[in-house]
């Protein structure tokens, strides 16, 4: 028997995407932490592993060897995506294994990522938060563009908070280029606008859209700038050791809205907390936190500020 409430079959989910710069900021944990609060909450929750080369949200939630993965939607093994949605021991919250054991899926075709999109949007439940793979591949930032809630974690170090930043411009860019497709011209502009030591002096996003403007077509560079009004990431600062690290999600958000006119949210940190070093170690599943652990208490008040 399910354990998960009804919910109107027309409703729409809130998609959610966790990305970041690099590996080992913990994406991860905070997919798996956002995902229980929200359960806590009586929201129905997809918790998806998107990190479609190197799965281990299972691992997390502790389940060894799942036995439905995304790949046997992807080849038609099941129908719907529902039918590999495994209940976890969190109430209100069900996983969907990434499908790691065929690599080549790591670079799924446009048909077999249109499919998972479409299907990721329709999915019955309140909401769905895509565990996103590390780096800034193509797949990672369509994924990421298409979330109501796109999230960025990062740590306090330096060339984390440079990674994060780096991610947020190639999703920026990833969006201007897609929306430039059937358009070589201006996709040259875009691509060049891209090399940041480009000899156009193009530096910042308000000087691409002065060159499109007068090169190519003011009513496109308007569309473009309309377009990146959709693109509002929020941060989350993970492994905060002390008051000061809380400011690198603030960082994000000054130099996006000066470089990249973007309005990035910083929402805040979660704290470094040992025992999830430990459980993750002892492959224990995160679900037996205790609520009061500083890591669940900070993802309790991250989720507040959202719902």
């Amino acid at each position: 028997m399910s354990n998960m409430r009804e919910i109107t079959p027309s409703k729409k989910p809130q998609i959610w995407a966790i990305g970041g710069g690099k590996g080992g900021v913990g994406k991860s944990l905070v997919s798996v932490m956002l995902s229980m609060e929200l359960a806590r909450r009586n929201q129905k929750t997809v918790l998806v592993d998107a990190d479609l080369g190197a799965a281990n949200l299972h691992t997390l939630m502790g389940i060894k060897t799942p036995v439905r993965t995304l790949n046997d939607f992807v080849i038609r093994r099941c129908s719907t995506i529902e039918e590999i949605c495994i209940h976890t021991t969190v109430q209100n919250l069900q996983l969907v294994c990434g499908a790691s054991e065929i690599l080549s899926f790591a670079n799924p075709q446009f048909a077999q990522k249109n499919k998972i999109v479409q299907s990721l949007l329709h999915i019955a439940c309140d909401h769905v938060i895509l565990d996103l793979g590390a780096g800034t591949s193509y797949n990672v930032l369509d994924f990421f563009l298409i979330a109501s809630n796109p999230i960025v974690v990062l740590t306090p170090q330096p060339i984390s908070i440079q990674n994060a930043y780096a991610f947020i411009r190639n999703a920026v860019y990833r969006k201007l280029s897609r929306m430039a497709s059937n358009q070589p011209t201006l996709q040259e502009i875009i691509k060049l606008a891209m090399d940041p030591k480009n000899e156009s002096q193009v530096r910042t996003i308000h000087d691409l859209f002065e060159v499109v403007r007068k090169k190519y077509d003011k009513k496109m560079a308007s569309l473009l700038e309309k377009a990146l009004n959709d693109i509002r990431p929020l941060i989350i600062t993970n492994m905060a050791r002390d008051h000061r690290d809380n400011n690198a999600g603030k960082i994000i958000q000054l130099v996006a809205e000066k470089y990249l006119t973007i309005q990035a949210q910083d929402l805040g940190a979660i704290t470094y907390d040992p025992m999830i070093d430990t459980m993750v170690s002892q492959m224990i599943p995160l679900s037996e936190l205790a609520e009061d652990s500083p890591s669940r208490v900070d993802a309790a008040q991250l989720i507040k500020r959202l719902i």
